[in-house]
């Protein structure tokens, strides 16, 4: 490897400009045998193109590419020159290193300069430097430096930022490295020109360190061209990677190229690849590039499925590692692909000839995306994360997202994954697809008596989803395939599980994206049977239960009087197991990250599932009061539950009435115990789910009837069938949209299908011959939806002439809200659903836990929605309810007062708080809270402004 030795150095040399020490260097280089006569004029006319300026007093004078015949061998002269030499654009070296280069020997040492250039005053001490072993110990990087902590990720790339000034760059920077008052004060103290119009900006963190770039048209700073800023939060050497790339690109006089790139993705790719490697817009016609995303990289198992589908063409296929050794080797050979070495992250360039050249890059590239039949992580650059996640220290916070509220404390159990060992591949196709019927079929009868004997229908309602998932054709038509190309039977199975699986949690939808969740569940089930591994043994004591991923039939399986509370590593809020959890009533917490995993069993925390935080070993201080938060908290619910059938009554006289939220009909009963006064949201979607055909009218009627039994005259506030895209029936099918959210579900479904409305409306209007019946329509953004639907009711009410009945319309678009004053002519009541009304006036997913701060139903927005609602209502005399998690909220229920709702409907499990919580309140001064709301700026302005009415 070439190094730079004393004799390499000379020191303290005096010369009169640029021109005098590239010529100096230019000598020297040829008197060593380093290059030919004429070498020179090439530095020179490389130095008139473009300035080559490193940076921290250090330039690197070298010659063009047409001057390179003349390199006889590598190497490299550096002059000290303590006085200084202007290198243009205001800069002044006091070193130069003159290169000489006619292939890539040279490149390990630059990267070790590019390395040095980030330590703080190397260009002062560069100056004052007084021997050559002073020079070698200042560019010396320790080999520690080598190992990457910090990677680039495109989420932390911006291109193409218009400003015209460094601050403003730098606050951009900033921005996207959420850095704290008194790292945004660092970054702006400190910045350096890298040249070519790179700049530096660099600060310490005693957080984790994180990196950032952000390109810009172009401006000038301190009379020097800006184009790009990489800006660092460091608190080690991680980052000398990330600088050592950047100077490739600096080094190979292609940072303006760099910088121009339009995309974050297309930077983050160049970077990580170096400035020599092909781009794609250079790629031949029989040529892709891919990149491979599997945990352990190109190892045996994914190898082998590559070459397996390489040898069904006829074309002969090359492959080359273009982070290896650049060389190609044969497609079809295991042994070949193996020893190219290729880790995860590495990008493949496939090239192949012949007729079936197309058909073979095509799918080659789908299986590599797809994983080869193993789990793959969504960029290259977040492999290393995934191994290399923080350790929790002692006493700290780990912040994710609450997907089920309450406090819970007690002992980690740390589940680890399981590990199913199998033979890849096996003689016998038939034999493999009997073992793999045997054990779908032992796995369906399993589910069939799960579901049997849960109590909770959404329990189930999934259990049911997963039988439908088992028998899939799509799903074993590809199981099928593997195992007639001599994949054994857990092989076949985990690799179209897998495939598909990927292909679902890719989806641009979360809440669809989420149930690949599903997918892996029943997968896992499947194996567990195929290659006889046991489940793993929970504790036999009460435990908070931490995993990767917690399936759905995992939940349905626990012993829920040990589970104090449940964390994922990933997974979210709307994933079928936080549905689970919260009807069990059991605090959880969902996309915390990996860190979690490398938790102990046995480890005391504080879950709170209300603040989205686990508290990891808290101190005896914290622990006691946790304790004794929670302690009083219980006494809250006990003496609330000993007053749950007393009104919800305000100290100043005001009511409000709270209802249930239910699933299905079986918890009516329970509700009523719990302290409801009717129930506000009956979800019908129930009665449609589960079954192979639409339900017919006396199945119906059954369902509703045992409700309005159990109510015994009190209110049922039944919404139609709230169903599409998002949540498809069976026997129903719709076309694929790429937003069901924004797509046909709701009432825009039933106008599709009107006999299903029909059917239930004379359902429901039968079973309350003179009960008090509410009935409302799902996501109404239009009049002309809401006179299809009471067209529908009006002509049926004539024939059936219920006695007690309204109808009304579910609040949870904001055209609904806006238009209030129209729809309040005819319909009797509205009924706010927070949870959807939220996500659609702030354009956030609420399943997204990246967005789950702003997915807040407390923004000012979102309340003036309800405020106008409430308006118009009570102008017409009509009333409002809220039936979304709102209502629930501690901090929401003296804004949800003081806006004028009527009613609040939440679960069962919640009445008994939320009536003791309205009883703390005063009408008036609830009122004039929510004028000051009304005026807030956003939702953590006005959860500040509720803190001053507890």
């Amino acid at each position: 490897m070439l190094s730079l030795t004393t004799q390499d150095v000379r020191m303290g040399q005096s010369l009169a400009n640029k021109q005098a020490v590239i010529s100096a260097l230019a000598d020297w280089l040829e008197q060593d045998g380093n290059v030919a006569a004429g070498y020179g004029a090439g530095m020179l006319a490389r130095e008139a193109q473009t300035a080559t300026y490193l940076g921290q007093g250090i330039a690197i004078p070298h010659g063009t590419q047409d001057c390179r015949h003349l390199v006889k061998k590598t190497g490299i002269k550096a002059l000290h020159l303590p006085d200084g030499i202007d290198w243009g654009e205001g800069e002044k070296a006091y070193l130069v290193l003159g290169i000489a280069a006619g292939s890539d020997e040279h490149l390990e040492l630059l990267r070790r300069l590019a390395r040095a250039l980030s330590r703080d005053d190397l260009a002062e001490r560069v100056r004052q430097a007084q021997r050559s072993e002073d020079i070698l110990r200042l560019l010396q990087v320790d080999e520690q430096d080598h190992a990457p902590v910090l990677e680039w990720h495109a989420g932390n790339i911006r291109t193409g930022l218009e400003c015209t000034d460094m601050a403003t760059l730098q606050r951009a920077a900033a921005d996207v490295l959420h850095a704290s008052p008194r790292e945004q004060s660092a970054l702006g103290q400190a910045t350096l020109h890298l040249g070519q119009g790179w700049w530096l900006s660099q600060g310490a963190t005693e957080g984790e360190p994180r990196a950032a770039l952000v390109t810009t048209p172009g401006f000038e700073h301190e009379a020097q061209p800006v184009r790009g800023l990489l800006a660092l939060m460091v608190n080690g050497q991680g980052h000398k990677q990330l600088l050592a790339q950047l100077a490739d690109w600096l080094v190979a006089d292609k940072g303006e190229s760099l910088a121009a790139l339009t995309s974050a993705d297309a930077l983050q790719r160049a970077l990580s690849r170096g400035p020599d490697a092909p781009g794609e817009n250079e790629l031949a016609a029989n040529q892709r590039v891919v990149t491979v995303r599997n945990h352990q990289g190109l190892h045996a198992r994914p190898g082998a499925m590559l070459v397996q589908i390489a040898r069904q063409f006829e074309a002969d296929i090359r492959v080359r590692n273009l982070d290896g050794d650049g060389h190609d080797v044969n497609a079809k050979s295991l042994m070949k692909l193996i020893g190219l070495g290729v880790r995860p992250g590495h990008q493949l360039l496939l090239t192949a000839e012949g007729a079936d050249a197309g058909e073979a890059l095509e799918r080659l590239v789908t299986a590599v995306n797809d994983g080869l039949g193993e789990d793959i992580v969504p960029l290259a650059a977040e492999v290393a994360s995934v191994h290399r996640v923080q350790p929790i220290a002692p006493n700290s916070t780990v912040r994710g997202v609450g997907a089920s509220p309450g406090i819970a404390i007690g002992p980690l159990y740390v589940e680890a994954p399981m590990r199913f060992e199998y033979a890849d591949t096996a003689c016998d196709a038939q034999a493999e697809r009997e073992r793999l019927n045997k054990a779908l079929e032992r796995a369906d009868r399993e589910l069939a008596e799960a579901a049997a004997e849960a109590a909770e229908h959404q329990a189930r309602d999934i259990l049911a989803m997963h039988r439908e998932l088992l028998s899939d054709p799509a799903l074993l038509e590809g199981a099928g395939e593997r195992l007639r190309q001599g994949a054994s039977a857990p092989a076949a199975w985990w690799s179209e599980i897998d495939s598909v699986a990927t292909r679902q949690a890719a989806n641009a939808n979360t809440l669809l994206a989420e149930r690949a969740a599903d997918i892996r569940d029943i997968g896992r089930r499947v194996m567990a049977i195929l290659c006889n591994t046991p489940l793993p043994k929970t504790p036999d004591t009460p435990y908070i239960w931490v995993a990767e991923d917690i399936g759905p039939s995992d939940v349905v399986n626990m012993n829920a009087r040990l589970v104090l509370g449940m964390v994922t590593a990933g997974g979210g809020a709307s994933s079928h197991s936080a549905i689970l959890a919260r009807s069990l009533g059991i605090p959880a917490l969902v996309a915390m990250g990996g860190a979690v995993m490398g938790l102990e069993s046995g480890t005391e925390v504080i879950l709170n599932g209300d603040a989205g935080t686990l508290h990891v070993a808290p101190d005896a201080g914290v622990l006691e009061q946790a304790k004794g938060q929670q302690q009083l908290e219980r006494q809250l619910a006990e003496q609330a539950w000993a007053h749950r059938h007393e009104p919800a009554i305000t100290t100043d006289g005001h009511r409000l009435e709270i209802g249930a939220n239910l699933g299905d009909t079986t918890k009516t009963a329970d509700a009523v115990d719990a302290g409801a006064e009717g129930v506000g949201l009956l979800r019908t979607e129930f009665v449609f789910m589960g079954r192979n055909s639409a339900p017919d009218l006396e199945q119906q009627l059954a369902e509703y009837q045992k409700a309005i039994t159990a109510l015994e005259g009190r209110p049922l506030v039944a919404r139609t069938l709230d169903v599409g895209g998002d949540k498809p029936l069976p026997y129903w099918s719709v076309p694929r949209e790429d937003n069901p959210f924004l797509g046909v579900r709701g009432i825009r479904l039933c106008m599709q299908k009107p006999e299903l409305l029909e059917t239930q409306l004379r359902a429901l209007l039968t079973a309350a011959p003179d009960r008090p019946l509410r009935i409302m329509f799902p996501m109404v953004a239009d009049w002309s939806e809401w006179r299809f639907a009471k067209d529908m009711f009006d002509r049926i009410q004539a024939e059936v002439q219920a006695t007690d009945v309204q109808l009304g319309i579910m609040v949870e678009v904001p055209s609904a809200a806006l238009n209030a004053h129209q729809f309040a002519e005819e319909a009797d009541f509205f009924s706010i659903g927070t949870n959807d009304l939220t996500q659609y006036t702030l354009a956030a997913d609420r399943g997204n836990g990246e967005l789950a701060a702003l997915s807040d139903g407390l923004h000012p927005a979102v309340l003036k929605l309800v405020a106008m609602t409430v308006e118009a209502a009570h102008t017409h005399g009509k009333w409002v309810g809220i039936c979304g998690e709102l209502g629930s909220d501690p901090q929401a229920l003296p804004l949800l007062l003081g806006l004028g709702v009527d009613e609040v409907s939440v679960s069962p499990k919640r009445i008994p708080l939320v009536k003791a919580r309205v009883r703390e309140c005063s009408l008036v001064q609830c009122t004039e809270l929510a004028k000051r709301a009304l005026k807030a700026k956003d939702a953590r302005a006005v959860r500040a402004l509720t803190g001053e009415i507890e």
